[in-house]
């Protein structure tokens, strides 16, 4: 295996990882109808609704899958 083809594997490991990461701490915070900041491209933090975020996310498609990633890699 290329170097090349191993930082693109573990390129996506971590990407998966940081998105289902997110993803579990919307989830778990959305359980006890909480909020979470994030910042915007412009510079300005915004309380966000957990439960209106959680929506917001799986109406575009970008819920995180629990279990395989397209490339194959087991959590």
């Amino acid at each position: 295996m290329s170097t090349e083809e191993e930082y693109k594997e573990l390129s996506e490991k971590l990407r998966y990882g940081l998105e289902l990461a997110e993803q579990r701490l919307i989830e778990e915070t959305a359980r006890r109808e909480g909020t979470l900041c994030y910042g915007r491209p412009d510079g300005k933090v915004v309380r966000v609704s957990a439960t209106e975020l959680l929506k917001l996310r799986q109406s575009a498609g970008y819920a995180c899958p629990v279990g395989e990633s397209e490339s194959g890699w087991r959590h």
